[in-house]
C-alpha cells in the first residue's frame, strides 16, 4: 500500500500543504521575498531620485550611473531567485554550504597572503 504524506495532492487542500513545510523553508522564503521586494523598491527609488552619486545633468555618466544601479538590482534578484530554488533541495543547501566554506578558506588565504606581504614590505 502506497504511504500518504503531507504532499500528496489528491488528499490535501493547498492550505494544508502551506502548514505542513517546515517552518525554517518558509522563514527562507519570507526573508528571500522580502530582499527581493526591499531591492526593487531602493532601485526604483536610486533610478528616478534626482541626488545620484553621479547627478543626471552630467551628460552620459549620469545615465550610466542609473542603469548600472538597475542592472545591479536586476542582477540581485536574479541571484536571490537561484538560491531560493537552490535552498529547497538537499543538494542545493549542501552546496551552498560547500561554496561557503571554500570562499571562506579563500578569504582567510589571501587576507594572510596580503598580510605576509604587507610586513615584509614595511
Amino acid at each position: 500500500m502506497k504511504r500518504r504524506d503531507a504532499y500528496d495532492q489528491d488528499t490535501y487542500s493547498d492550505d494544508d500543504l502551506a502548514l505542513a513545510r517546515p517552518l525554517a523553508q518558509r522563514a527562507v522564503d519570507w526573508g528571500i521575498n522580502g530582499s527581493i521586494l526591499a531591492i526593487v523598491i531602493l532601485t526604483a527609488l536610486y533610478a528616478l531620485s534626482p541626488v545620484d552619486a553621479l547627478p543626471d545633468v552630467i551628460p552620459v555618466a549620469g545615465q550610466v550611473d542609473d542603469l548600472a544601479a538597475i542592472l545591479a538590482g536586476g542582477g540581485s534578484v536574479t541571484f536571490l531567485t537561484v538560491l531560493r530554488f537552490l535552498l529547497r533541495s538537499r543538494a542545493g543547501r549542501i552546496g551552498c554550504l560547500a561554496i561557503i566554506v571554500l570562499t571562506s578558506i579563500g578569504a582567510v588565504t589571501v587576507f594572510w597572503a596580503l598580510s605576509r606581504l604587507f610586513d615584509s614590505l614595511l
